[in-house]
């Protein structure tokens, strides 16, 4: 039976899919040499705020540690279930990742609440006391829990969120929070790198959010690597790496990714989804290799993100200062 021309075509792509997406055997992008446990606190509270805050741990399932410790908040309207790819795949190279519900603004929220949520100041500090109350959270398990205990390194702690989740790991890095014509800043100095994924921008560029000023990056001094797509205003978010004073800055664009392709929310398998996932999760882990084990800076240069491209996400576009 003969192939036809168009038939072939779409083999060829397919196989060269196949082969672009072979994990290699090690470095950020490999499957990593850990397995992976989840833990749920799905009762959590903080009572002195009166604040649910379910949450689930990703951890090696083996291996003393102790890990670098990544906090991972979610976008508006999303939840625990939507970046089980980057928790996983962190995890599995050696970090334990804690991923929150923050209740104020989660999936459990109507379309108006959350309009509203996403222009709360309080909110917004809300979802930074999460973060902190999880940190004071894991020194209490570093010292007691039965598979926690002795295995975190408290002394090397990273943020990465996606959307609202990344303007939160951008103001508790450092990036002053603007709001009602004032700025405030609600930094944690235990956090030592941060990942934004799609996160906000400055008003002077059209990918700007609600929550800061065009001054509100001129404070964010630790490492930080903001990660967006072309199909999401790329170029209007990066008023959040111009501001930014220069040194160990990172601004990379996915090409043909959009807004919601940094989660996995829904069917990701064999999609640009899961091209856009792969890529971020082998930068995440690249970056936070750097910054918070102290490992080479060899992958991050732009000619090994770009190698981690095949035909659905075919380019990416680099600035670091």
């Amino acid at each position: 039976m003969k192939t036809s021309p168009l038939l072939a075509f779409g083999l060829c792509a397919l196989l060269l899919a196949a082969c672009d997406n072979d994990p290699p055997p090690t470095g950020p992008a490999s499957r990593g040499g850990y397995s992976v446990e989840r833990l749920d606190f799905d009762g959590l509270r903080d009572g002195l705020r009166s604040r649910d805050l379910p949450t689930s741990v990703y951890l090696p399932r083996e291996g003393a540690g102790p890990f670098p410790l990544v906090l991972l908040s979610h976008g508006l309207g999303g939840d625990r279930r939507h970046y089980v790819y980057l928790a996983r795949h962190l995890a599995r190279h050696g970090y334990i990742v804690v991923v929150p519900e923050h209740v104020g603004s989660s999936s459990r929220l109507n379309v108006g609440q959350l309009a509203a949520a996403v222009l709360d100041m309080d909110e917004c500090v809300a979802r930074r006391d999460d973060l902190s109350f999880l940190m004071d959270e894991a020194v209490q398990w570093n010292d007691h829990h039965p598979k926690l205990a002795g295995r975190i390194d408290l002394d090397a702690i990273g943020v990465t969120g996606h959307s609202f989740g990344g303007g939160t790991a951008q103001w508790i890095g450092g990036a002053q929070l603007y709001m009602d014509g004032d700025y405030d800043s609600v930094r944690d100095s235990r956090v030592k790198a941060i990942l934004p994924l799609a996160g906000g921008g400055t008003p002077d560029t059209q990918g700007w959010s609600p929550w800061f000023g065009n001054d509100s990056f001129e404070d964010l001094k630790i490492p930080c690597m903001h990660i967006v797509g072309t199909d999401d205003d790329w170029l209007g978010r990066k008023g959040s790496y111009n501001n930014a004073p220069k040194g160990d800055q990172f601004y990379v664009a996915l090409q043909n990714v959009d807004h919601f392709d940094f989660t996995d929310a829904g069917d990701a398998k064999h999609t640009r989804k899961a091209s856009a996932n792969r890529i971020i999760a082998a930068l995440a882990t690249a970056f936070f290799g750097r910054y918070l084990k102290g490992d080479s800076d060899r992958f991050l240069r732009e000619s090994w993100a770009d190698a981690q491209c095949d035909w659905l996400v075919p380019d990416v576009i680099w600035y670091d200062k």
